[in-house]
Formats: structure tokens, sequence, C-alpha cells
């Protein structure tokens, strides 16, 4: 069982990571500009700070391995 971190629960909400740049790439199915998919962008504000938490951190990965396969041949 997890513990909660009290770090992440007393701040305010997280804010949305919307970068302004809304197209789904279709291949992966997340948005080009802030990598979220479709469920994690709509289910944003239903999120409690620590499933926030847990996506920004998938979200750095996931914008890891694009810059990653954009450099490929």
């Amino acid at each position: 069982m997890r513990r909660k971190n009290p770090k992440i629960t007393n701040i305010p909400n997280l804010p949305s990571p919307c970068t302004g740049i809304c197209s789904m790439d279709m291949q992966n199915l997340y948005c080009k500009g802030c990598f979220r998919t479709r469920n994690e962008i709509g289910g944003w504000a239903l999120m409690s700070n620590e499933e926030k938490m847990d996506v920004l951190k998938e979200l750095r990965l996931r914008r890891r391995e694009s810059r990653n396969t954009e450099s490929l041949p």
C-alpha cells in the first residue's frame, strides 16, 4: 500500500500541463503539446494531486521518448 506524500497533498491543486498546442498524435494516442492521453486530459480536474504527479512523471518519460525517436534516421 502506498503512503501519501504530505508534501503533495498540502499544496494547492496542480495546474494543467497544457501548452496550448492541442493536436493528437494518432500513432501514440497522446497530445503533441502536453503528451497527455485523452483520458488524462479529460480527467485532470478530477484527479488528486498525487494522481497528477504520477501523470506528470509519465509525461516526462513520453517527452524524453519522443525526443529520442525524433532524432533517429
